[in-house]
Parts: structure tokens; C-alpha cells; sequence
């Protein structure tokens, strides 16, 4: 029979047995690695992305940086949250792919945030989080290291039994190990960082920031834990886009001679004798070769066939395949192909752009946004008694500006205050301009009732 507590818990919604089952998993996955004390795996390399991907192969430097340099426009502000209502608006509006519905974001942007002091300890940080790099120049770093090998990593350092961040400072996932032995809910106790001296130091769990991308492979070695970088996807691509650079740069470097002359005969005696060789090819170098002979019209004393030697068939075809995997490398970050054509039409470009921002920018760095925000600016909240709040100002993209039509349609609902936000000034302190005018006179609403206007108010 059951328990008092056992019908209580289920007439409540509580069930245990369904919570054990959810748990299995991690206790499969886990089990192993927290019965052991500072358990660290030392197989888990991604060195070769940075050094053969984004260094040695020229598409995916120039893919990586396209995201990251379109990132980089974004700047970063530190505001105080007003705890209004509007603030889930806000960011409801930012993260709209309706260009329209993003505009609004300036908007309640404005009415749901105050711009933060600058002289408070967060701002000082995030305009110098260390003594060699400006925010702009970590998060740049950071990004490369996000977009090239999955995942990316920031630490912090804090005063003893503090974890409010001193100073922010990046590093590669190569050079970071985790290190296993807490709970099946968090099996991670800290890193070890490889400072590339021959030393190793521990970093606690929760001065560690790590940003990944979503990693399928669950294995009891925590793989699952650890980002995927597209590359993990794409080396055959990348292989091919490797193989076919190298075939274009044989071809030209091993070239030689462009073609061969030969007697357009097909009876050997009439064939050139070794003597009559070595003067075709002597009047060839006076008679053809060399920019004096260019445009001139040369005679011969027989018939003459001229064979091209080019590349093999297999090596034209390699770099033929070229294009092809320009284009699956550029689909593993989800960038329009589009947007390195040497040759777009005007229309397909201006798509591709507002795709690439819509669909790459915008969610990355609402990801990165987010995760800041729970682990940077959330001790400075308790300590300030302040609700600090990091946004990137996605308003300055091109991309999602409102065209003329659509900028008149939101000037006849919105307030000229609204307007000017939405624009990117400042508003006017009348209180007139926080008020909606219509379209017939251009009058406040307040003064407009049942089309009772002010003109004619003032006629009786």
C-alpha cells in the first residue's frame, strides 16, 4: 500500500520514479567520472582546426572573419534594467527577424533600460577587462576561437573567496582540459589550463566561461561537454578545398612550356630533321616570343599544328571542385555563398546580407549576450544591489534598417520621440513630442475627438 506522502506527491505532480528515469542518463554518462578525484582526459585536441583550418586555409580564414568583423559592428553598452514590463518586449523585438518588429527594439530598448554609471566597477571592466586588450579586441579573440574550434573560453581573476572578476582574460580550447569529479549534475569541478611553459593551473569551475556550440556525441568521456566545431563536419570539404588549391598552385608553379609546334604532316619524310628543330625553335624566340612581336602576322614555309599542354583531366577536374567546396564550407556557418561572388547582382547581394545578419549575427550574439549576463555581470548585481544588464546595440546594422515606405507607415502610430529613437536620436524634451498626431492636420490625439478638430473649435 502506499504511503501517506507517496499520495500526496503524486496527487501534487510530483513523481519520483519519473525523476529517477530522467537521471539515468547522466548516471550512466557521469558515474564514472565522479567516483574519481581531479579526473582529467588529456586525448581532446582541437589545435588542428586554428593551425591547418583557420590559419593555412584561406576560405576558412575568410569565412571566420566575415562573421566575426560583421560581429564586431555591434558595440557592447552596460545599462540598469528599470524592471518594467517593456524589458521582455525588448527583447522579444531584438530578436525578431521582421525588420519592422527589430526597429522597435531602439524603442523599448529605451523605455525599459538607463545607460549604467561609467565610473561603477562593471563599466571600468568592460572597458578594459585586462591590462593588454579592450573589450573589442578579447571578443574578437574569443569569437575566432567560437566559430573555428566550437567552443570558446574566458576566466576571470577575482580577490580570495570572491567571484567578482578583476580582470577577463581569453584562451583557446586547446589548451583547456576539464577536470571531472563533483555531481551528475554538474561533473565538472574546474579546468586546467596549459599556460604553455611546462605549468598547469587549476581554475575553478566558476571562474571559468565556456560558450560552445551544441555537441551530439554523448560518450561516458564527457564529449558531450566540450563544443563541435564545423570543421568536425567539413574536413572532407576542406580537404577537397586544400586539394584543389594545391593542384592550381602545381599547375602554375611546375607549369613549363605552354604548348608544342610540330609539322602538320602525316608522312615522316616530310617531318623536321633535328638540325631543322633547333632553327623553328630559333625563329620561334626572334619571330613570336617577346612583346616586340606582339599583334604581327608571321609566315611559314609549311604546314604547322600547335598542341596546348595543360593540366590532366583528374587535376582539372580537383580544381573544378573547387567552387563546390567553396560553397559546402561556407554552408557549415551558415554564410550566403553569395557574399563572396565577385560578380553578385545587386538584388541577390542585398538578400544575402540581410540573411547573413538575420540568421548568423543576430542569434550568436544574443548567445553570447545571454551567457555574459549570467556569468560576468551577475555578482556585480548582488554586490551593487543593481540590476546590470550587458546589450549589444544590434540597431546599427544597415542590414535591418526600414526603408522609406515602412518608416512613413510606423510615423503615423508612433510618437516623434519614438520616431527619433527609432532613428537613433535623442529625445525632445516637449512633452508634445511623447504624444501620437494623426494624419488629418497633424494634431495631438488628445485634442482630437469624434472628428471634432481644433480648427474647428476655434471657428465658433
Amino acid at each position: 500500500m502506499s504511503s501517506l506522502g507517496t499520495l500526496v506527491s503524486k496527487a501534487l505532480g510530483f513523481n519520483s520514479d519519473r525523476r529517477r528515469v530522467e537521471n539515468q542518463l547522466n548516471e550512466i554518462l557521469y558515474g564514472n567520472l565522479i567516483n574519481f578525484k581531479d579526473v582529467v582526459f588529456y586525448n581532446y585536441c582541437k589545435e588542428d582546426f586554428i593551425t591547418k583550418g583557420y590559419m593555412a586555409n584561406a576560405e576558412v580564414y575568410s569565412i571566420v572573419r566575415k562573421i566575426v568583423d560583421k560581429c564586431s559592428f555591434a558595440p557592447m553598452y552596460v545599462y540598469i534594467d528599470k524592471e518594467d514590463k517593456k524589458a521582455m518586449r525588448y527583447k522579444s523585438c531584438k530578436r525578431s527577424i521582421d525588420r519592422v518588429e527589430h526597429a522597435k527594439y531602439n524603442i523599448y530598448r529605451t523605455k525599459s533600460l538607463d545607460f549604467a554609471p561609467e565610473n561603477n566597477d562593471l563599466s571600468r571592466l568592460i572597458d578594459r577587462p585586462n591590462e593588454q586588450q579592450t573589450w573589442a579586441e578579447l571578443v574578437e579573440l574569443l569569437r575566432i576561437f567560437y566559430f573555428v574550434q566550437g567552443e570558446a573560453f574566458l576566466y576571470r581573476e577575482t580577490a580570495e573567496g570572491s567571484d567578482i572578476a578583476q580582470s577577463v582574460h581569453v584562451c583557446p580550447a586547446n589548451l583547456m582540459e576539464p577536470v571531472f569529479g563533483g555531481t551528475i549534475d554538474g561533473p565538472i569541478t574546474g579546468w586546467k589550463l596549459n599556460m604553455l611553459n611546462g605549468s598547469i593551473r587549476k581554475l575553478d569551475a566558476k571562474d571559468v566561461f565556456q560558450l560552445k556550440m551544441a555537441n551530439p556525441k554523448f560518450d561516458s568521456m564527457g564529449s558531450q561537454l566540450r563544443g563541435m566545431s564545423p570543421l568536425e563536419a567539413g574536413q572532407r570539404y576542406l580537404q577537397l578545398d586544400d586539394s584543389a588549391v594545391k593542384a592550381w598552385l602545381n599547375g602554375v608553379v611546375n607549369e613549363g612550356a605552354k604548348g608544342l609546334i610540330s609539322p602538320n604532316h602525316a608522312d615522316p619524310k616530310l617531318w623536321l630533321s633535328p638540325t631543322q628543330v633547333d632553327a623553328l625553335q630559333d625563329s620561334i624566340e626572334k619571330k613570336i616570343h617577346g612583346t616586340e612581336n606582339k599583334n604581327k602576322v608571321i609566315a611559314s614555309a609549311m604546314p604547322l599544328q600547335y598542341t596546348a599542354i595543360g593540366l590532366s583531366p583528374q587535376a582539372l577536374a580537383v580544381i573544378d571542385g573547387l567552387k563546390y567546396s567553396n560553397i559546402k564550407l561556407c554552408d557549415l556557418w551558415g554564410v550566403p555563398p553569395v557574399l563572396f561572388d565577385p560578380n553578385p547582382t545587386y538584388q541577390n547581394m542585398k538578400e544575402a546580407r540581410e540573411r547573413f545578419v538575420n540568421e548568423v549575427i543576430l542569434p550568436y550574439l544574443s548567445k553570447e549576450e545571454d551567457a555574459l549576463n549570467r556569468w560576468l555581470v551577475e555578482p556585480f548585481r548582488r554586490q551593487d544591489k543593481r540590476n546590470y544588464v550587458l546589450d549589444y546595440d544590434t540597431s546599427v546594422y544597415d542590414e535591418l534598417k526600414l526603408d522609406l515606405e515602412e518608416r512613413k507607415a510606423l510615423a503615423e502610430i508612433l510618437s516623434i520621440n519614438e520616431m527619433r529613437v527609432l532613428e537613433g536620436w535623442e529625445e525632445l524634451p516637449e512633452e508634445v513630442a511623447n504624444q501620437v498626431f494623426i494624419s488629418q492636420g497633424k494634431v495631438p490625439l488628445s485634442e482630437y475627438e469624434m472628428g471634432i478638430t481644433l480648427n474647428d473649435d476655434l471657428n465658433k
